[in-house]
């Protein structure tokens, strides 16, 4: 790129950066984003009800509808004293952007929006179909449920995802399911549990008997479906001189391909069941909790964390595609051999079996860390691969991905 479009993508970067957009606070940053994208020339920028913004390029006679997606929230902060600079200052220090969300995932949100305008400006007439930009509200909180809104709206026939892959073009990812596991017992004072049950007690027995008999399934390429304790908590809460007549535990189960939400519910009820032999007056019950939450718009939001996995065939013509345009820019051109992690390209994949690709600057180490950066070298890489990869998928002719099915370029898939 001239110095010019380096100084511009940059700039961009580093104004995302100073506007902070945690989940369903994403208003001033999606603002600044559909403006931008009207003076950079986007023949079409709309905002729909969850708020996620939508640019559209239209090129000559038919072709592909290629999606170019990244999230514009971010995970909050934290205590800003442990950063070494301001969260959201975008200094440039040694080759560095600092800031929350440069590299989850607004880097690549700048470089996707300037390959866009860049595209236009050079090639308008020499590329057929439709080139969408979306950045995504809600990704942090509900990972699918604002992009089957962009789905819809928008009927892609290939997606890239703009997780950070070091700017290698990942294939698939594990699935993700939050289970809830209540356990029940019976309130007593404190000072005379005899009368009761305590519900805590048999959460720990029952969470000790898990972590010894659960055994993860395990995937060649995906690695093992871990169970993860993330919470625990009891009912009445912070009853002081009670013993607790609930406890709640919430789960990570990271998902293989075949899985479901539901088997994976079934596979902890066995070892359940296998504990009520064991822990004397068990009663405990699996369910899948639902959250509700606003969007900057003040739409309600509402779903459970489930993710099915997916994986693309290492010999599928779409990663071939990319990798073949990559590698004719002169760009890096590798396939991950390892799996992405945390994407909303599990809609895309499996539920709309669109082909799909995880690719973006920086590392997965920097994502949600204090003192969270971007390497310039690798965002202005980043633009340049999406410049690259857009421009060989609308210089297709007719509607390829779509005539010959896309379902089928899914290896496997969990299902509700």
């Amino acid at each position: 790129m001239k110095e010019t479009r380096k100084n511009d993508l940059i700039q961009l970067c580093r104004e995302l950066l100073r506007r902070p957009g945690v989940s369903g606070r994403e208003g001033d940053v999606a603002r600044f984003i559909s403006e931008t994208m009207r003076t950079l020339g986007y023949d079409d920028v709309s905002t729909d009800s969850y708020g996620n913004v939508v640019g559209r390029l239209f090129f000559s006679g038919g072709g592909e509808r290629v999606l170019l997606t990244a999230q514009m929230d971010h995970v909050n902060a934290g205590d800003v004293a442990e950063w070494s600079k301001y969260p959201f200052g975008a200094f440039i220090e040694e080759g560095r952007i600092y800031g929350r969300a440069a590299s989850d995932q607004k880097g690549a949100l700048a470089s996707m929006i300037m390959a866009g305008a860049f595209l236009k400006a050079d090639k308008r007439r020499r590329l057929n179909g439709e080139l969408i930009v979306a950045a995504a509200v809600h990704q942090e909180t509900f990972e699918n449920v604002a992009s089957r809104a962009i789905g819809e709206s928008t009927d892609p026939s290939c997606v890239i995802v703009g997780e950070a892959s070091s700017l290698c073009l990942e294939r698939g990812q594990r699935g993700r399911a939050e289970i809830r596991l209540d356990t029940f017992g019976k309130m007593a004072h404190s000072s005379h549990p005899e009368h009761g049950i305590n519900a805590a007690d048999t959460m720990n027995s029952l969470l000790s008997f898990i972590k010894n008999r659960f055994v993860p399934p395990r995937d060649s390429f995906l690695g093992e479906g871990i169970l993860v304790l993330t919470s625990v908590n009891t009912t009445p809460p912070c009853a002081g001189g009670a013993i607790p007549e609930k406890c709640t535990a919430l789960f990570d189960r990271r998902l293989l391909l075949g899985e479901s939400l539901e088997g994976a519910a079934r596979d902890l009820q066995r070892v359940i069941d296998e504990a009520s032999g064991v822990i004397p007056g068990l009663r405990a019950r699996v369910s899948f909790p639902v959250t509700e939450d606003r969007c900057y718009t003040g739409a309600p939001i509402r779903g459970n964390h489930y993710a099915p996995a997916w994986v693309l065939p290492v010999d599928s013509e779409y990663l071939g595609i990319l990798s073949g345009a990559l590698g004719d820019a002169d760009l890096p051109a590798e396939i991950s051999s390892r799996p992405g992690f945390g994407t909303n390209g599990c809609h895309y994949a499996v539920e709309r079996g669109v082909p799909t690709v995880i690719y973006g600057p920086s590392k997965r180490e920097l994502v949600h860390r204090v003192d969270e950066f971007i390497e310039i070298q690798e965002l202005i890489g980043a633009c340049e691969g999406y410049y690259a990869m857009s421009g060989r998928l609308l210089s297709l002719t007719g509607t390829l991905f779509e005539a010959r099915g896309t379902a089928p370029a899914i290896l496997a898939s969990g299902g509700r």
